[in-house]
């Protein structure tokens, strides 16, 4: 009797689930995956679906569930001897999103940090994974106020993702996450130019495909609601909202920016 699942067939199913576009169901089967593999005490298959079942959940905004799952990513990982290894890097990294969704910046930074370190001593110092770990070191900064060190890590970013044209969606993130830095710091016309620049690389680059895309419009929402520009607001804000549905379904982030075009919505009927 074989011990161990089929990992070859599990990911053939996971794309034909992530195709359908339909979370619960996808959620349904990597559960069903995922109780196979407990079964079979298959630390490999567990380690495995529980990574894929712990994004999902993650943007689904079931921080809990997502955070034991990616624990135990790490702790199956550790068991099998791969705590120095990129793939134990790759699951702090994860771990670690799960914390910023959950405003939990310092334990986020903390597991980044170890992440960081692991990747360099690995020699994927120039790795794509590495400018997407400090496109997440420069976000946690961004919130804590660290601006200076928010900008080194996205210098950072840049120099590694723009030497690896293969990932244009990762140069598109990064600007985005430039723009975030560069609202809080109010600089509204800097930050509408690195948007500009990422919706560019997002409509060409993936027809508008990327998950990403729904924050590159929110953001530019809210760049021109704070001009008081409220119908170029509403379009992006509506837009975003859209993106969000068809990639996440109506999660927590998706009532955040309903929020925020209501708003825009109000202030466009204020007498003038």
């Amino acid at each position: 009797m074989d011990d161990r699942v089929n990992l070859q067939e599990f990911y053939n199913g996971l794309d034909i689930m992530f195709e359908k576009k339909n979370s619960l169901e996808t959620k349904r089967y990597l559960e069903s995956w995922l109780n196979a593999a407990e079964e079979k005490n298959d630390l490999s298959g567990m380690t495995a679906v529980a990574n894929e079942l712990g994004g999902l959940c993650r943007a689904a905004g079931e921080l809990d569930r997502a955070r034991e799952l990616y624990k135990n990513v790490l702790n199956n990982l550790e068991r099998m001897g791969l705590s120095s290894t990129e793939h134990y890097a790759t699951a702090l990294i994860n771990t670690g999103d799960v914390h910023i969704n959950a405003r939990e910046y310092p334990q986020a930074l903390q597991l980044f940090l170890q992440a960081e370190q692991i990747l360099q001593d690995c020699g994927l110092g120039g790795d794509y994974r590495m400018a997407a770990l400090c496109n997440n070191i420069s976000a946690i900064y961004r919130e804590l106020g660290e601006y200076a060190k928010a900008e080194q890590a996205l210098d950072t970013a840049f120099r590694i993702i723009k030497g690896l044209p293969q990932f244009k969606g990762e140069l598109a993130t990064t600007y985005v996450n430039l723009a975030e830095l560069q609202i809080r710091q109010n600089k509204l016309e800097m930050a509408k130019e690195s948007l500009f620049a990422a919706l560019k690389i997002y409509e060409e680059n993936t027809g508008g495909k990327d998950v990403h895309y729904s924050a590159a419009n929110a953001s530019l929402g809210e760049v021109f609601y704070c001009e008081k520009n409220y119908l170029l607001a509403e379009k992006y804000y509506a837009k975003a909202l859209e993106l969000i549905e068809r990639d996440f379904g109506k999660t927590p982030y998706y009532e955040l920016i309903a929020r925020n075009l209501q708003r825009v919505r109000e202030n466009l009927q204020q007498p003038r």
